[in-house]
C-alpha cells in the first residue's frame, strides 16, 4: 500500500492508507464508491491512478435526464436505414418467384442488430476487452433510478446483456478499473452499495493542503501556506459553492507570478474570480477580510 501511496503522490495526489487500500481493491477487481464534499478529490483519485497506471481514463459524467443509450450501446439507426435503401433492389431479384415463407427467411439473414450496426457507448466500450481503461462514473447520484438499476450488472459481472445481440462480457484480464463519485445529494440503492467497496475522503487539512498546492504548482512555500490559511477560512465561510483543491491550485499558480509589490489587497480581492463562482460567495470573501 505505501507503493501505491508513493505512485499517487508521483502523479500530485495526496493519499493516506485508507486511500491506497481502497484504490489498490479498485485495482483488483472490485468498483470503488467514492463520497466526500465538493471539491475533495474523488474525481482527481480515478485520474490519479490512471496516470500512475498508464491507463486511458473513461469518464461518464452523470446528470437528470441521462438515458441509457448514452452510456452503455446504441444501434446506428442512420446506416440500418442506408443498408436497406442500398440493398433494396438486390433483394427485390432474389425474392422473385419465391414463396412467403422463402421470402422471409432470405430476409431473415440479414442481421440488422448485429455488431456492425452497434454503436459502443463509454461504459460498453469499457469492457468490450480490446484494452483495459480506468472507468470513472461521475456523480452517480444525479441518475435515475432507472439508469442506476442497469449499472448493476455491470458492477457484478462485468458484462452488459443487449437484447437481440446478446452479453457482452469482458475478459478477466482486461475488466476495468470502476471508480463511482457521488457528492450525497440523494442514497443510492443498497443493491448497487453491495456490489461496491466504500471511501469516504475527508477535507484536507491546512497542512495537506499547503503540501498538495507545493506539490502541484511547485510554488514557493509562503504562497503556498498563505492559501492554504485562506482555505481553512474560507470553509468556515456559508458559501453557496466551496472552491475545489483544483481552483485553489490554479489560484495559487497564479498569485505566484506575483511580484511582492503587486500582493496588495485590492489585487487579492480581484484574484477571487478565480475561487468565488457567484455574487454572494464573493461579498462573503471580501467581507470575511481574508487578507
Amino acid at each position: 500500500m505505501l507503493e501505491i501511496g508513493n505512485k499517487l503522490r508521483e502523479n500530485g495526489y495526496l493519499s493516506n492508507s485508507y486511500i491506497n487500500f481502497a484504490v489498490m481493491s479498485a485495482i483488483n477487481g472490485v468498483p470503488l464508491l467514492v463520497e466526500g464534499d465538493p471539491g475533495v478529490g474523488k474525481t482527481s483519485l480515478a485520474y490519479a491512478t490512471a496516470k500512475m497506471l498508464d491507463l486511458e481514463l473513461m469518464r461518464v459524467q452523470f446528470y437528470d435526464g441521462l438515458s441509457y443509450d448514452k452510456i452503455l450501446y446504441d444501434y446506428d439507426y442512420q446506416k440500418q436505414l442506408l443498408t436497406i435503401q442500398a440493398i433494396q433492389g438486390t433483394i427485390k431479384e432474389s425474392l422473385a418467384g419465391k414463396d412467403l415463407q422463402e421470402s422471409l427467411d432470405a430476409a431473415g439473414k440479414i442481421n440488422f442488430y448485429g455488431r456492425d450496426f452497434l454503436i459502443e457507448r463509454p461504459i460498453l466500450k469499457a469492457i468490450s476487452g480490446k484494452k483495459r481503461y480506468v472507468l470513472l462514473l461521475d456523480e452517480v447520484e444525479k441518475a435515475s433510478e432507472e439508469i442506476e438499476y442497469t449499472l448493476l450488472e455491470v458492477l457484478e459481472n462485468f458484462s452488459i446483456s443487449i437484447p437481440q445481440y446478446g452479453t457482452v462480457t469482458c475478459p478477466e484480464e482486461m475488466r476495468p478499473i470502476v471508480f463511482l463519485t457521488s457528492n450525497r445529494y440523494r442514497d443510492l440503492s443498497q443493491a448497487l452499495k453491495r456490489r461496491c467497496n466504500y471511501l469516504y475522503i475527508k477535507q484536507k487539512t491546512a497542512e495537506e493542503l499547503k503540501e498538495i498546492l507545493q506539490m502541484q504548482s511547485s510554488i514557493d512555500p509562503k504562497i503556498a501556506e498563505s492559501v492554504a490559511n485562506c482555505a481553512k477560512q474560507i470553509r468556515s465561510l456559508p458559501l453557496k459553492q466551496q472552491p475545489s483543491i483544483s481552483e485553489l491550485s490554479e489560484w495559487a499558480k497564479y498569485l505566484s507570478t506575483l511580484n511582492s509589490d503587486e500582493l496588495e489587497e485590492e489585487t487579492l480581492k480581484a484574484s477571487l474570480c478565480m475561487i468565488a463562482k457567484n455574487k454572494e460567495d464573493r461579498q462573503t470573501m471580501e467581507n470575511a477580510k481574508l487578507f
